[in-house]
């Protein structure tokens, strides 16, 4: 199973759509959900100030990796989010598509890396904390989670590459 990481152009369209519908259909809570037609990955792939980077596998994307860089005097940082396919997760493909990305982000002179997590989600907050990631603080009680039945907390965690 070979996987190679790349930045995603106008030819991927199709397969991260199919990967936000994916993630729709299991009520996932990462931002690539909130993607409603191609048009809005188009969208994405036209602004100066997104970066997305796929996984791909046998030339079939099973992740995808998006950094929003900040505007104006917060051009030095992004936040970022990425997403895998289910069968996919939990084998260590998070961890280097981010290391994959943030290497080329940091030569795009971005050096501050920011991540907001919803503090049920695990395995993110493992990726993070492998890849060098801080925890920076709590939002407390951000969202309902309807599942749990309860508040759940967003985390906030961040990684200075100007340090390495």
């Amino acid at each position: 199973m070979e996987i190679n990481f790349r930045p995603i152009n106008k030819e991927h369209i199709e397969e991260l759509w199919k990967l936000s519908l994916e993630l729709k259909e299991e009520k996932a809570g990462v931002s690539f959900v909130s993607l409603n037609s191609k048009e809005d990955i188009e969208k994405m792939l036209d602004d100066q100030d997104i970066y997305l980077y796929g996984a791909f596998q046998d030339k079939v994307m099973i992740g995808a990796f998006s950094a929003r860089r900040g505007k104006e005097n917060k051009k030095h940082s992004c936040h970022i989010a990425a997403a895998f396919t289910k069968a996919c997760r939990g084998k260590g493909i998070s961890q280097k598509l981010m290391d994959y990305a943030l290497a080329d982000l940091k030569k795009e002179g971005i050096w501050m890396i920011r991540a907001y997590v919803y503090s049920h989600n695990k395995a993110s907050v493992g990726s993070l904390l492998s890849c060098g990631f801080t925890w920076a603080g709590t939002v407390h009680k951000h969202q309902w989670n309807e599942e749990e039945g309860r508040y759940i907390d967003d985390l906030i965690f961040h990684k200075d590459l100007s340090c390495q």
